[in-house]
């Protein structure tokens, strides 16, 4: 599965995977939102946010 977006060109093994890409890499939809006050930092990925919010500690 080959992505195709802006030229990328990265090859995934699995459909899901392409996606994912897609969705963190290509698209500026970030719903996930740091709750620190005055950080501002958005993320595509639950996971991506928990990991930054222990950059807060």
């Amino acid at each position: 599965f080959v992505c195709h977006a802006n030229n990328c060109g990265r090859v995934f093994k699995r459909a899901e995977h392409l996606r994912r890409h897609i969705r963190c890499v290509h698209s500026l939809d970030r719903p996930y939102a740091c709750p620190v006050k005055d950080c501002g930092k958005r993320f595509s990925r639950s996971d991506n946010l928990n990991q930054h919010i222990k950059t807060h500690k």
